[in-house]
């Protein structure tokens, strides 16, 4: 390269508009002080009660999956089951304690309607118990 076209060379490039850079930080919030309901990327929530159980109230407290499964024994229990099961379906104690004995309730009136339906339908067709043995 000639010393002419080094010359228009740096002319022309000192000739081009030059960009300001303005600094990051006018753009960037301090740290600690995010606007409102906004967080950083990458943090995580900070929550006021950060691993404290919510507080339920003894009524909507779920059981738990044994709780069930002692329910279930109790009333399969054949006279005391039958009681405590008219007890917790109207109980206000707890919400779901209620509600599964009211279930049951229905498993077993559904129970009941389809065996005396196939009672009806055995007898129709002249089976008999007698007859089998």
């Amino acid at each position: 390269m000639d010393s002419n076209n080094m010359n228009n060379y740096q002319q022309s490039y000192s000739q081009q508009p030059q960009y300001q850079q303005t600094p990051q930080a006018q753009y960037q919030q301090p740290y600690g002080q995010q606007p409102y309901g906004q967080q950083p990327y990458g943090q995580q929530p900070v929550y006021n009660n950060a691993g404290a159980a919510p507080l339920i109230p003894d009524q909507y407290k779920p059981i738990r999956a044994w709780g069930y499964v002692g329910y279930m024994f109790l009333f399969s229990i054949p006279l005391v089951g039958l009681i405590m099961l008219i007890i917790f379906s109207f109980s206000d104690e707890n919400i779901n304690r209620r509600n599964y004995a009211r279930s049951y309730w229905c498993v077993m009136l559904i129970g009941l309607i389809f065996i005396i339906v196939l009672s009806i339908i055995a007898a129709a067709i002249g089976v008999s118990i007698y007859n089998m043995f």
